[in-house]
């Protein structure tokens, strides 16, 4: 029997946290998508800066710590699940130019083609995630 109203109780209790949270904090994860602008067929780099996978067949990428790009692949890349390092374009820490169509994300052995690149507004997404 306590069991059961210790389980009722925990349940409550997660229920009006949930039931207590602003509309705005709601949302912890934002959706990289939902800042993505127009596509571009180019992007100048000269390394990456960091990188997150968001998603079977995206990824984002910063190329400075203000820049970042929504790259979709073109293919699931199951190799973003396990692998900590990342190349793009081929060359790793080169400056070069990353194109859609004809570039690679490159884990490990694996290839990865980016059909697009879509800049990302980071400043509206920080002022989001603070609103």
């Amino acid at each position: 029997m306590k069991i059961r109203t210790m389980m009722f109780l925990s349940l409550c209790v997660a229920s009006s946290a949930c039931l207590g949270a602003p509309a705005g904090k709601a949302k912890a994860h934002l959706d990289y998508r939902d800042y993505a602008g127009a596509e571009v067929s180019v992007v100048n780099y000269t390394n990456l800066y960091n990188w997150q996978r968001t998603g079977d067949k995206s990824v984002v990428v910063w190329t400075k710590p203000s820049t970042a790009y929504l790259l979709t692949l073109k293919n699931r890349c199951d190799a973003l699940d396990s692998q900590v390092k990342m190349q793009i374009g081929g060359v790793d820490g080169i400056s070069g130019k990353l194109r859609a169509g004809s570039d690679d994300v490159v884990i490990g052995q694996v290839r990865c083609r980016i059909t697009t690149i879509q800049p990302i507004d980071l400043v509206k997404m920080k002022h989001d995630r603070h609103a």
